[in-house]
């Protein structure tokens, strides 16, 4: 009820704006973007020390393992989806993002939905996109499940950092309410449900934890299709579209943009903090793991990482700088788990080179480097997944080369530099993705 009451008190702020607007008209967009891969996954095993029951282990094996999630050569269709918006001028926006397929998405695990709304959201007010600026000091609404504020505006590879997937790249259940001051100086603040807690590989693939097969009396000693991964903890998808009054997250950001008039250089930078209290347990579709505390607190109660508490905070800033060509993306992010820290920092660089050179109309390559330091450390004997507190670093690089009629190729390869497990690993994976838009 309180945020029903805010946000009509937000738009009576905002009704002025809104009526300046009415002579504008109302407009449908719409847009189809499918996704294929080829995927080249080094395979890798590493024995655990942990023990599982042996219904859950395949026949004849004694010891569980972290592996690869799908070894080897593949090619699939990865993403199509759909995105639908409605326009009133620059003071309304209805928008709408649905997949029917998005394999590098599957949250926590390949059996989540098969069809899901990514984004659903609707806003009232001017909130400029990129290094768009409002015309004056401005206010908005948006509510809806929609990307999180510091989220990097554009991705220049169609990999992930560690950071980003630990931190940011998923959606949340949001009320957010920001504006201007002046044209360059922004706000938010922002009340949401809060990403549930839980793991996934660091590569395209989620991997494979929990799944309901591992449970199945009538079928002991599964051999799934798809491996654990080598997980690292992530704030996951919200699986919610009603806001829940139990552990509400509040969020501020606080942030500046400037571009010169030219528009050949030009920054945004934003400064962010979140918290809210941990569930004991999240119900998340496709595994009988719980998210957040039931998480951390490992299966079978048998309490493989010390807590303290269940407090849930995040803090830290993202810059997006133009400079002609190159596009330059760094982000930090610092998190507390129940007691637990860690933190993460990426730094992405591109550079577009314009072409004329028949179907072809431009090259870019790219690279990036992000990290994610643990604080902590578990019992390996008493919690399934010890690298959640190993030490990354992922390298990717790539390039992507544009085409005529909205079609673009990218070819990226992923190395990582891991500190903790007793050997080393070679985690390497190549991905060519040929994307088009409709």
């Amino acid at each position: 009820m309180r945020i029903v009451c805010a946000a009509a008190l937000l738009l009576v702020v905002a009704a002025p704006a809104i009526a300046e607007d009415s002579d504008s008209k109302w407009e449908f967009r719409h847009r189809v973007e499918i996704r294929g891969n080829y995927r080249d996954s080094d395979h890798l095993r590493l024995p655990l020390r942990f023990q599982f029951p042996g219904s859950f282990l395949p026949p004849g094996q004694t010891t569980g393992f972290l592996e690869t999630v799908d070894a080897g050569r593949r090619v699939e269709l990865s993403v199509a989806q759909i995105r639908l918006d409605l326009i009133h001028g620059k003071n309304f926006v209805a928008h709408a993002q649905l997949r029917a397929i998005d394999k590098h998405r599957q949250n926590p695990t390949s059996t989540d939905r098969k069809i899901d709304a990514d984004e659903l959201w609707f806003r009232f007010g001017q909130k400029p996109d990129f290094l768009e600026r409002p015309d004056r000091t401005s206010l908005f609404l948006q509510m809806g499940k929609a990307p999180k504020m510091e989220r990097q505006p554009i991705r220049l590879l169609e990999s992930y950092g560690v950071a980003s997937t630990s931190f940011n790249r998923f959606e949340d259940l949001q009320a957010l309410v920001g504006g201007s001051v002046g044209r360059n100086l922004y706000w938010r603040l922002q009340l949401s449900n809060g990403n549930p807690l839980f793991f996934r590989d660091a590569n395209a693939l989620a991997g494979d934890n929990g799944t309901p097969e591992l449970r199945q009396p009538e079928n002991p000693n599964p051999v799934p299709r798809l491996k654990s991964g080598f997980p690292i903890l992530y704030n996951a998808e919200t699986e919610s579209l009603f806001f829940e009054n139990d552990n509400l997250q509040f969020g501020q950001g606080l942030g500046y943009r400037w571009q010169n008039e030219a528009q050949t250089f030009g920054y945004d930078v934003i400064l962010f903090h979140y918290k809210r209290s941990l569930a004991d347990e999240v119900n998340l579709t496709g595994t009988f793991y719980g998210g957040d505390l039931d998480l951390l607190n490992g299966p079978f109660d048998l309490g493989g990482i010390a807590l303290r508490g269940r407090n849930k905070e995040e803090y830290g800033g993202r810059a997006y700088v133009e400079w002609h060509g190159l596009t330059t993306i760094a982000q930090f992010t610092k998190q507390h788990l129940a007691g637990l820290q860690r933190e993460g920092y990426e730094l992405e660089a591109g550079y577009t080179i314009p072409l004329a050179f028949g179907w072809i109309q431009s090259i870019q390559p790219a690279a990036r480097v992000s990290g994610l330091t643990n604080r902590f450390r578990g019992d390996a004997t008493k919690f399934p997944a010890p690298s959640i507190w190993w030490q990354w670093t992922k390298v990717d690089a790539g390039v992507r080369v544009g085409f005529a009629h909205n079609f673009d190729v990218t070819i990226e390869r992923t190395r990582h530099n891991v500190g903790g497990p007793p050997v080393k690993l070679h985690m390497g994976e190549t991905l060519a993705t040929v994307r088009f838009r409709i």
